[in-house]
């Protein structure tokens, strides 16, 4: 019966580890996307920037009522990518604690079990 306890066990805390690693991925990769669609969002506001500028430039009229309010867009953009950032370092962080936490918990489980069959 011992054997089974023990099948048991290992089966559940590795279903259990998947599950969890797989919820931690696609919480990351949600984050990555939501980058993504900022950088993206970034570059289309550096892209107008860009043809304003031109204009004015080759114009000679002054563009400056247009472009104002693009760089408060990019302003806000790269604000957003900044903290966007930031929560993916600080999701992988709590992942790697999450991590060390489980390998020590492990070990603990080892130490016990060595324990119990030296008995």
């Amino acid at each position: 019966m011992a054997n089974w306890d023990e099948f048991y066990v290992t089966a559940k805390s590795m279903a259990s580890k998947a599950m969890q690693k797989t919820e931690e991925l696609a919480d990351i990769a949600a984050m990555r996307i939501r980058l993504k669609a900022l950088e993206s969002r970034r570059d289309e506001q550096y892209k107008l920037l860009g043809k304003l500028t031109y204009r004015q430039l080759k114009t000679g009229e002054s563009q400056a009522e247009k472009i104002a309010p693009v760089v408060a867009n990019l302003d806000r953009v790269r604000e957003k990518i900044r903290k966007q950032m930031a929560e993916i370092e600080e999701e992988k962080a709590a992942r790697e604690a999450r991590k060390m936490q489980a390998y020590a918990e492990e070990d603990e489980v080892n130490a016990l079990s060595e324990e119990k069959d030296a008995e």
